[in-house]
């Protein structure tokens, strides 16, 4: 399946403009359409026994809510049409939080570009963030633009495979892509972050029947494999490879353990090194 319908969160960030020039790029080379999403957040009432400074209330905040909205679309046409005139966009205004909202217009769409986690640095750590909320409940997968440059298509992609059916997902989600890559290298850590062994041969044999799977459609891979703490060892791979993007499994242990213990997919979404292609 080629990514026709393309969501891009339109939330005011460092990464907003490259995520957006992205969304379009993506949309011209599938022949797709890209919506924009604007979230207004919670709205609170003001009280009713206010009187008329419950009315000024009211009218400052519809003002803020038209002005955000405008420049929101702006910042859709003016970079989607920069990339090309002929994409067609829409601009879709919804009454909620960006994380429930991407996951609910998400379902929706073909891949989902939400906001960088850096922005939720004020969400409380027991709460799933913008882009994790998405990726959780939207079962679309997620493109991570941290940057102020997307990536581009035929390129060098690393895929960080541990043989978890969240990965797999990530790897048929991302096959679009992949058909379209220069270079295609499968990342394993042979050694968990608590210092165990981890069973070599055994991942070795997934990550070869991965790159079998991947020939048999065309799509040629080779193997890399790395020691140690996968949060650390994994960009390093990626890196070495100078990867434009890496594809990852989301949470194949429970949100709840990597918040405890700390997790390669916490550590995926927080880094800005390079984008990430993700999937639950």
């Amino acid at each position: 399946m080629d990514f026709k319908t393309i969501l891009v969160d339109l939330s005011d960030d460092s990464a907003r403009s490259a995520r957006i020039e992205t969304a379009a790029r993506i949309a011209e080379k599938f022949g797709g359409n890209v919506t924009g999403l604007t979230a207004t957040g919670t709205y609170l009432e003001p009280f009713r026994g206010a009187g008329e400074e419950a009315g000024k209330y009211a009218a400052l905040a519809a003002s803020h809510l038209h002005q955000l909205v405008a420049r929101h679309k702006e910042a859709l046409d003016t970079l989607t049409g920069q990339v090309s005139p002929a994409i067609p966009t829409r601009h879709i205004v919804v009454d909620g939080e960006s994380g429930w909202a991407l996951a609910d217009e998400g379902r929706f769409a073909d891949i989902i570009l939400p906001g960088p986690p850096s922005a939720d640095a004020d969400v409380p750590a027991l709460l799933a963030g913008v882009a994790e909320y998405a990726m959780l409940n939207a079962g679309r997968p997620i493109l991570l633009v941290p940057g102020v440059a997307g990536p581009g298509f035929g390129g060098r992609v690393a895929i960080a495979w541990n043989g978890s059916r969240e990965a797999a997902r990530a790897v048929a989600d991302a096959l679009p892509w992949l058909a379209l890559a220069s270079a295609v290298s499968v990342l394993i850590v042979s050694t968990d972050k608590y210092g165990a062994a981890i069973e070599g041969e055994a991942y070795r044999e997934s990550a070869q029947r991965l790159i079998a799977w991947l020939a048999s459609h065309d799509i040629h891979a080779n193997l890399l494999v790395g020691e140690g703490d996968p949060d650390q060892v994994l960009p390093q791979l990626a890196g070495r490879m100078q990867a434009d993007l890496l594809i990852a499994g989301g949470y194949g242990r429970s949100r709840l353990r990597e918040l405890m213990l700390g997790g390669t997919t916490r550590a995926l979404l927080r880094q800005s090194e390079f984008p990430v292609f993700m999937s639950h």
